[in-house]
């Protein structure tokens, strides 16, 4: 386990309060005061400075803050290890972004089962900005994600590049047209996924590589549930953008169809990523071989 002070160091990072810290510690405000000044004596640096009355980490801080993370992530795994070691129940928790924890994790985790049927398994499902934060913060071990993410601080493997595609209800007046282009689509209401999700991500880069962004359509609404936004589109009352295997069951029913759009062709990887130099890279990449 980390020293009390890195703790009490991280969970100032994170509430930005000496108050709040103490609080959620159960120490007294002065002991927090106390432990931030160790570490800075310590290691000879400056980790927090006031802006205005909003406390902030310096370069410094910051630095050290993403190295203590990095350290609690080892330590929570070589724990996590150690209690398993005299049990047949071994642990593992890893992330899935929306999609590939709805289409494609269900298979993953049957097969994985089967061949290692005394495994404790922990599967999150959020998008890629909230599974980064719990990798940072030690909370899963690796995560199989769809959005943008900084690859020099993962190590990351490819899983598959996947297609998207723009969708809509078979009765849409768009499905009508022989030729669709950008400027077609801005009179529909587009249904989008919430904010940090990889797929609003990716779409919104796009339509900043043609100069366009959501507010150009006149409607759009923000869902952070894929069947839900399915069933909207379903029922004609939006378009929306999705990986093409989301749904290809809707596709076979004709629920939903295709729109042909001019110069549309994007794709994006699945990846499985952890943190640099971990210690259990070899664990994490067996799994990653089974899996693909």
């Amino acid at each position: 386990m980390l020293d009390f002070r890195l703790e009490t160091f991280i969970q100032l990072c994170e509430s930005k309060n000496y108050t709040k810290t103490a609080k959620k510690l159960c120490i007294t405000q002065p002991a927090v005061t106390q432990h931030i000044k160790y570490i800075e004596s310590k290691y000879n640096v400056k980790l927090f400075q006031y802006v205005g009355k909003s406390l902030t980490l310096t370069k410094a801080g910051e630095v050290f803050l993403n190295n203590m993370l990095h350290l609690k992530t080892m330590s929570n795994a070589i724990e996590n290890n150690i209690k398993t070691l005299n049990s047949n129940n071994k642990s593992l928790s890893f992330g899935a972004t929306r999609t590939i924890g709805e289409f494609i994790v269900p298979n993953i985790v049957k097969k994985y089962i089967s061949e290692f049927p005394s495994t404790n398994l922990s599967v999150v499902v959020d998008n890629t900005s909230t599974l980064l934060d719990m990798l940072k913060k030690g909370l899963i071990e690796f995560a199989l994600v769809e959005g943008h993410f900084n690859k020099s601080e993962y190590e990351t493997y490819l899983f598959s590049k996947e297609e998207f595609v723009v969708v809509t209800s078979p009765d849409n007046e768009l499905t009508n047209k022989p030729h669709v282009n950008i400027d077609d689509l801005l009179d529909s209401r587009l249904i989008i996924r919430e904010k940090g999700s990889g797929t609003r991500e990716i779409f919104e880069m796009w339509l900043y590589e043609h100069n366009y962004s959501y507010e150009n359509f006149n409607h759009f609404i923000e869902l952070g549930n894929i069947n839900l936004i399915k069933d909207l589109v379903k029922d004609n009352l939006g378009i929306s953008l999705m990986y093409k295997k989301a749904i290809e069951k809707e596709i076979n029913n004709k629920e939903l169809v295709f729109i042909d759009i001019d110069n549309f062709d994007l794709y994006h990887e699945f990846n499985f990523i952890f943190l640099k130099d971990s210690i259990f890279k070899d664990d994490y990449v067996d799994f990653y071989n089974s899996i693909k």
